[in-house]
């Protein structure tokens, strides 16, 4: 649902061909967008997309978890995130109402034509650099604080439709900020090779998941063995590779009982499930609520985004 201004509700992960996540909003001529995502609706599942992210909670706790490691993240803090990034987002348990906005865009946003010296002095050191996955900005310094306000002010001008070049000099001046704390920062190295492996299994799962999928056809998408593919779940993205596929089906199911006119049956079979009884046993176990309420309740209009006017 659009809002005033290029301010726009996060929405469901939409995933393309492929299968990293498709920004919602996010166009050639204007290579940047804001969302709002209210956490206490839903969460953002595992994904990647090519696109960086600044994001920052305006209200509540935020979860942000990777593949190396789980962050949180209070109201008036915030995070910039690296293209390609495995990761999930979800509110802290027993948190209250969690609200967060993320501006999202592509490099070339900032950089312009190909091989500019915006791109090859200052975009290229940042984004191709696998070890910089994600920077906590806490506001423990000048330097962060000063991103975080820089922020809040892109916010502001989300709801002028025409504030294109505004926005642009705003994050011009966040991404030099941003230098600066890299460079003032020790970087840990990051295990690429499970990154690369759990995202070829979970695009393997992405494009399969309504058909009957076994351990064996997950690991064989990675070259992996069974045993490794087990692993490489577990030690990534904290679940076994039976337990994504379930909660990607469920996730899928979601979608259709939203967007289509499908009924329930139709959407068990085409979400992948072997029997329409087993479809509503694990989906009222999941959200405890029955396929058919779920439909009904999804139809009410998503909440605005709170604001502190």
């Amino acid at each position: 649902m659009e809002t005033k201004g290029r301010m726009i509700h996060a929405g469901r992960i939409q995933i393309s061909d492929n299968q990293r996540e498709s920004i919602r909003g996010l166009t050639t001529e204007y290579p940047y967008i804001m969302h709002y995502s209210d956490f206490d609706r839903e969460s953002i599942p595992w994904h990647w997309h090519e696109e960086v992210e600044f994001g920052h909670v305006i209200q509540g706790e935020l979860e942000v978890v990777t593949a190396e490691r789980t962050y949180l993240f209070k109201k008036d803090e915030g995070y910039f995130m690296n293209g390609n990034v495995l990761s999930c987002m979800h509110k802290r348990p027993g948190a209250g109402g969690t609200l967060v906005y993320t501006h999202l865009f592509h490099p070339v946003f900032l950089s312009g034509h190909f091989r500019s010296i915006f791109e090859t002095k200052y975009m290229n050191p940042v984004i191709h650099n696998k070890n910089i996955e994600l920077l906590e900005l806490r506001g423990e310094s000048d330097r962060q604080k000063k991103i975080l306000s820089c922020l809040r002010k892109a916010d502001f001008l989300q709801r002028d439709l025409d504030s294109e070049f505004q926005t642009r000099n705003i994050f011009s001046e966040i991404w030099l900020l941003l230098l600066e704390e890299i460079r003032n920062r020790p970087q840990s190295p990051v295990n690429l090779k499970n990154q690369d492996r759990i995202q070829t299994m979970l695009s393997f799962i992405h494009q399969n998941y309504m058909e009957k999928i076994r351990l064996e056809d997950i690991a064989a998408s990675a070259a992996v063995s069974s045993r490794e593919c087990l692993r490489c779940f577990r030690n990534t993205i904290r679940k076994s590779p039976a337990e994504y596929l379930t909660e990607y089906r469920l996730g899928m199911a979601q979608k259709m009982l939203r967007e289509t006119e499908m009924s329930i049956t139709e959407i068990s079979f085409a979400a992948g499930f072997s029997s329409n009884a087993y479809f509503g046993k694990i989906f009222r176990e999941k959200y405890r609520i029955t396929p058919a309420k779920y439909r009904e309740q999804a139809s009410s209009p998503l909440d605005k985004p709170h604001t502190n006017e």
